[in-house]
């Protein structure tokens, strides 16, 4: 790869799967490619906080013997007050200093205006609420490796404000596959964004239940082999209609359901979940650590 990945759907299902090779052989791929990036420079700008993003970043390019420069503070750069450099002048004076950026924004037009300066690939680790790319590639990964690398027909149960950028991600990304249906339990009238939806329109299969019971009507728990969690923002007064008991968990979903959470974990997602067979966020969180290492790999390795 030589371009920037703002997007997941700045790659191919080819590319994903390029990557997911790689990243397969796990702590064997830090063996194999010791030095290899020697030499290099990753510049890692978080001008929003961060903790398994940042920080698997920084390990895999260190693991894969690079460099890291950076800060983890627009404050602290002269970006921030008093001087507010515009940012496309940043874009093209951080350029000369690396062979990579990654940046987390918490607005979405800071990484536009980013870009425009920019002369190395820049990969996003997290873009305002519209798109966290590595997240996703990350929850597929964990997926092909739980379930197979054929994800076509499953049924997915998303639990959680549908306007986040991990969700728009994974949404996008999964639908590389096929057959995919996807239900969604979150606040009544709250709707994944439309800017996302025509980008997999007809690709995916969506339904939206207002309560945990509203779901439960449709008998259809035990067909589900995914589990997707992320927070629920209080746009409505009853949050506890979101969140699952521990009965409620394992009286309707089957042991090797798979449950993802991108973590931090909030009320959405009690310490009894740790318990479920199919809980699999820590094994995601790890697997972050992979897949950034094989998406560095796919930049420098021809």
């Amino acid at each position: 790869m030589n371009k920037n990945l703002i997007s997941i759907l700045d790659i191919t299902k080819t590319q994903m799967e390029d990557i997911f090779s790689v990243a397969k052989a796990k702590d064997k791929l830090f063996e194999k490619n010791y030095n290899t990036l020697s030499g290099k420079i990753l510049a890692s700008l978080f001008l929003q906080p961060s903790t398994r993003t940042q920080l698997s970043f920084q390990s895999a390019f260190l693991k894969l013997g690079g460099k890291t420069i950076g800060f983890s503070d627009i404050n602290h750069s002269r970006s921030g007050p008093p001087y507010y450099e515009p940012l496309d002048d940043m874009g093209i004076i951080v350029s000369n200093y690396c062979d990579i950026i990654v940046m987390r924004t918490i607005d979405a037009t800071y990484m536009d205006d980013f870009i425009k300066g920019t002369s190395v690939p820049v990969i996003s680790a997290g873009s305002g609420n519209i798109e966290h790319p590595t997240q996703a590639l990350t929850d597929l990964f964990t997926l092909t490796d739980s379930l197979g690398s054929d994800l076509s027909g499953i049924n997915i149960l998303i639990i959680g404000t549908p306007r986040q950028r991990t969700i728009n991600s994974f949404l996008l990304g999964i639908s590389n596959w096929k057959n995919i249906h996807v239900h969604i339990l979150c606040q009544k009238g709250v709707l994944l964004m439309e800017s996302i939806t025509n980008k997999f329109l007809n690709k995916i299969e969506v339904s939206y239940y207002a309560s945990f019971d509203d779901f439960l009507d449709c008998g259809i728990s035990n067909q589900i082999s995914v589990i997707y969690m992320d927070k629920i923002f209080k746009e409505t007064y009853f949050y506890d209609e979101f969140v699952m008991t521990s009965t409620q968990l394992y009286q309707n979903f089957t042991p090797d359901t798979i449950i993802l959470h991108p973590l931090p974990r909030t009320k959405e997602l009690p310490k009894y979940f740790d318990e479920f067979p199919g809980s699999k966020y820590f094994t995601q969180a790890y697997n972050g650590l992979y897949v950034r290492a094989s998406l560095f790999l796919s930049y420098f390795i021809s």
